[in-house]
C-alpha cells in the first residue's frame, strides 16, 4: 500500500544540523516531523561546486496519523531509514532551484523534491541572486 504525505509545514530544524554552524566543513540539515519521522540533506564541497551527497529519510511505520494501515512495525519495528547519494549538484556562489518535480527513488520510499531553492556554503547570510 502506498501513502502520500508533504513535509509538513510545522517541520523544524533538528539540533543535529549543522547548517549554519562554524567549522562545519561537510554541513547536515536535518528536519524533523510528526512521530520520528526526518529528512536528512548531508552536503558537501568539491572545487566549484557543492551538492547533496546524500538524502537519508528516517520514518516510523507505527505513526497511525501518516500510515494508518501499516502492520509492518510489528514484525519488523517501526523505525526505517533509506538514504539515497548524490541527488543534487550546483555551482559554489549559486542557488539550486527545483520548479519542476524531481524524484528520488530509494528502497520502498520515492521522494519528490517540488518549488525547492537550496544553496551550501552562502556568503553574508543571503542566497546568491544566481
Amino acid at each position: 500500500q502506498s501513502v502520500y504525505f508533504f513535509l509538513p509545514l510545522n517541520a523544524s530544524v533538528e539540533s543535529q544540523s549543522s547548517c549554519g554552524k562554524d567549522n562545519a566543513s561537510h554541513p547536515v540539515l536535518v528536519l524533523g516531523f510528526g512521530a520520528g519521522h526526518s529528512l536528512s540533506l548531508n552536503f558537501s564541497e568539491s572545487a566549484d561546486k557543492y551538492q547533496v551527497e546524500e538524502l537519508v529519510f528516517h520514518y516510523n511505520l507505527s505513526d497511525a496519523t501518516l500510515f494508518p494501515n501499516s502492520t509492518v512495525y510489528l514484525f519488523t519495528g517501526g523505525m526505517k531509514t533509506v538514504s539515497h547519494k548524490n541527488i543534487i549538484q550546483a555551482h559554489m556562489g549559486t542557488k539550486y532551484t527545483c520548479t519542476n518535480s524531481k524524484y528520488i527513488y530509494m528502497k520502498n520510499v520515492n521522494v519528490t523534491f517540488s518549488e525547492v531553492t537550496l544553496e551550501a556554503y552562502i556568503t553574508n547570510g543571503t542566497l546568491s541572486v544566481n
